[in-house]
């Protein structure tokens, strides 16, 4: 879970989120309002856990039905939005991507 690295705080998993659907940059800690953005690796890593959940869909050209990769595919998302808040590592600073 994130924890804010001004204060301490350890954000519980609802904050976090409620907090991942702002698409805001900038994130306020709950409870000292200091700014928190996601680290440059947390961001690597969700962009990677989204990529993963599509290499699925290919599997209907191997023979697989339909309904199984859709029912595989709908519960493989259900499962990265419920992991995504225990990936968010917090910073201080807005480190760049590269």
């Amino acid at each position: 879970m994130p924890i804010c690295q001004h204060c301490g705080y350890k954000w519980v998993w609802i904050e976090a989120f409620l907090k991942m659907f702002t698409f805001k940059k900038k994130l306020r800690c709950p409870s000292c309002d200091s700014s928190q953005y996601v680290s440059k690796k947390s961001r690597k890593l969700l962009g990677l856990f989204i990529f993963i959940s599509l290499l699925f869909v290919p599997l209907v050209s191997f023979g697989v039905p339909k309904g199984y990769v859709l029912a595989f595919e709908i519960i493989v998302y259900a499962l990265v939005i419920i992991l995504m808040p225990f990936i968010y590592k917090l910073s201080n600073k807005d480190e760049p991507m590269w």
